[in-house]
């Protein structure tokens, strides 16, 4: 492939950090400015949905994972997120072991729907950058297929406050958080790091900040889908 048809190509851009950093409003940021979002989350909310994984999830997690396990036979049963999460986020061995068979379920599919977008999405000629908004991104094994990775940072105290203002208790945010790699890790893996401590008008400002110099530099783009 020569130079000037890698530049034709979108730039792929991870966004990682910690549990309530504030990497959905960064991604959200990145969309009004002709970025083009993959979201695993809104994926992983589809996979949930189909009738197989349903089925699969009840079968090791019980009927009490269900919304609508109450409700009347033709209403079709779905997943409470939150009754899942309760049941695999944590450090103990028991929620490690629930952990790893609810990903063994829905991490595949997830992989496939996203890749499958991804390489539809590096065709188009027209498009600038794609931001892959993945909460597992390393762990998930998507870091060949970023040219560039965004570490969005955030004092402790203040990812704490965002939790609890989503509802969240300060135990379900450290479960959370000891769920996924370690911040000293994730920050190892970014090529970028984008500090959100202030208002939201300030990171507004460094988010065009980091897109102006990403539109200064060539970016290698060989990816293993495209």
């Amino acid at each position: 492939m020569n130079t000037e048809q890698s530049l034709k190509k979108p730039i792929v851009i991870g966004v990682v950090g910690g549990i309530a950093c504030g990497k959905s409003e960064v991604t959200r940021m990145l969309g009004s400015m002709n970025a083009t979002i993959i979201s695993a989350d809104a994926i992983a909310h589809a996979v949930l949905l189909k009738p197989d994984v349903i089925e699969a999830l009840v079968e090791i997690f019980g009927e009490g994972i269900l919304q609508n396990q109450h409700s009347s036979s033709n209403q079709i049963p779905s997943i409470d997120r939150k009754k899942l999460g309760s049941m695999v986020f944590g450090d103990s061995d028991e929620k490690r072991a629930m952990r790893k068979k609810l990903e063994a379920i829905v991490h595949p599919l997830i992989r496939q729907l996203a890749r499958e977008e991804l390489a539809v999405l590096l065709r188009d000629t027209s498009l600038q950058m794609i931001i892959l908004d993945a909460p597992l991104l390393i762990e998930g094994g998507w870091l060949p297929y970023c040219n560039r990775v965004l570490f969005v940072d955030s004092p402790d105290d203040n990812r704490k406050q965002r939790a609890m203002e989503r509802g969240w208790t300060a135990k379900e945010w450290q479960d959370r958080e000891s769920a996924q790699l370690s911040l000293d890790e994730k920050r190892k893996h970014a090529t970028d790091t984008l500090v959100n401590d202030g208002t939201l008008i300030q990171l507004e400002q460094r988010v065009k900040d980091f897109v102006a110099k990403v539109a200064t530099t060539v970016p290698n783009l060989t990816h293993p889908i495209s």
